[in-house]
């Protein structure tokens, strides 16, 4: 065989090579199963959503995975929500306050009320992240009794580290006796936060560390029912990775929800009566920045 015939016979056997490639594809393609695609394959896989939790479309995060509770859904709509050039944030027919602790030093609680708040949600006290004792906010009784006679409605919180169910009982008992029975027309609040370590104060060193949703959620439960029986409007203060990462709200659901988020939107699915929108706004009367808040059904 010449070199002539066998470059033919090479020619003939790539052809033949190629034909039987394109066929070999052609039938994967049209045979192949798409549930056993996997990455690279071009599709998205199948997303797996563990029992008990749904997928939502979160306006900041896109979509993500969340606890499915059985409680009310947001009802306002955002883009009723509007933010002015002084800051403050207004929606329909909710009112305007703030929250305040010791750290917002003296106030002037008529140019306060004169700027637009409604109300004001004030630190009774704290329990200590070390050793745990309740102490009374420095600036309570004089916050107290100078925004009831500007004329703003009000409500108290506690800064709450219990680790029991027994403590978060007494951190209500604290609070009860330190209000001596004086009228409010807003909530008692319950404001667990994780305490965050540092180069003065370790982990190990921070006694409520590792307390877990299971735990706080109940302390919670039991703060409540103690601010209840004492004839007050129990509510519970939490930000979106704790309702969606760490309580249990559906075991929560009795009691009204203040609710904090810093965008111009909130974005949880879940609905709330109050919501602190910022933790640097600036009002009259008031030299720091300090929490703003907007009550979506204002109290009574």
């Amino acid at each position: 065989m010449n070199k002539e015939q066998i470059r033919k016979l090479s020619l003939i056997c790539a052809a033949v090579a190629l034909f039987v490639v394109i066929i070999t594809v052609i039938i994967v393609l049209v045979t192949r199963d798409p549930s056993e695609e996997g990455p690279g394959s071009g599709t998205e896989p199948s997303l797996i959503i563990p029992e008990g939790m749904r997928l939502v479309d979160d306006i900041y995060s896109g979509e993500i995975i969340i606890p499915d509770f059985d409680i009310p859904e947001l009802k306002y709509d955002r883009e009723g929500f509007s933010t002015g050039e002084d800051g403050i944030t207004r929606y329909k027919d909710a009112v305007m306050g703030v929250d305040v602790s010791e750290f917002q030093g003296e106030v002037d609680w008529y140019a306060v009320k004169a700027a637009g708040a409604e109300f004001a949600i004030i630190r009774v006290g704290y329990r200590g992240m070390t050793q745990g004792l309740l102490t009374e906010d420095s600036r309570f009784a004089e916050n107290f009794r100078n925004s009831g006679s500007a004329g703003l409605k009000r409500g108290v919180y506690f800064f709450s580290q219990a680790v029991t169910e027994q403590e978060a009982v007494a951190e209500a008992e604290f609070v009860l006796e330190k209000l001596e029975g004086a009228k409010l027309e807003y909530p008692i609040v319950f404001d667990w936060e994780p305490p965050a370590p540092s180069e003065d104060l370790p982990e190990d060193s921070l006694r409520a560390h590792g307390c877990t949703g299971e735990d706080v959620t109940k302390c919670a439960a039991a703060f409540c029912e103690r601010v209840k029986e004492g004839g007050y409007i129990p509510c519970v203060y939490f930000n979106k990775h704790q309702a969606y990462n760490f309580y249990d709200l559906e075991k929560l659901k009795e009691y009204d929800f203040w609710y904090a988020e810093y965008n111009p939107l909130p974005s949880t699915v879940y609905n709330f009566r109050t919501w602190q929108y910022t933790d640097a706004g600036n009002i009259p009367g008031i030299e720091t920045t300090v929490d703003l808040d907007i009550c979506m059904e204002p109290y009574l």
